[in-house]
């Protein structure tokens, strides 16, 4: 953890939303060059590129100490998702080649909800139990 020290807080957060914009908004983001992929591999990527951003905020939270809770990582998982639904409004509005789709705002939500139980696999979570100790 000691290497990362350097890095201000959220710079990595911030970061992986450009790229996000970037892959999301630009018509053709690889320029020309098509490249092959297999049926829904377009729903894999929004997956991972949400859940990615959600994992790298919590992650961010962890770094600096100040862990998040269960009840704020759902908090989290539900903006990132809010954001995944705003780029698919935005692309549609755009008309520039690309268009909004419903089940890739749906994958978005799924990737930005699939990074809690790996945070709280890595102990970047804090789970409080009923008696108010933390797990």
């Amino acid at each position: 953890m000691k290497k990362l020290r350097w890095i201000p807080p959220y710079q990595l957060t911030i970061a992986v939303i450009i790229v996000i914009l970037y892959l999301t908004l630009l018509p053709k983001p690889f320029g020309e060059e098509e490249i092959p992929l297999f049926p829904g591999a377009d729903k894999l990527a929004h997956c991972c590129m949400f859940g990615g951003l959600s994992l790298t905020y919590i992650f961010e939270r962890y770094r600096i100490g100040k862990i998040l809770t269960l009840k704020g990582a759902v908090i989290t998982a539900i903006i990132v998702s809010a954001f995944g639904i705003a780029v698919e409004f935005i692309q549609d509005a755009m008309d520039m080649g690309r268009s909004g789709d419903l089940y890739d705002a749906l994958a978005d939500t799924i990737g930005a909800f699939a990074a809690i139980p790996l945070c709280i696999a890595l102990h970047w979570i804090h789970i409080v139990v009923k008696d108010g100790a933390k797990k």
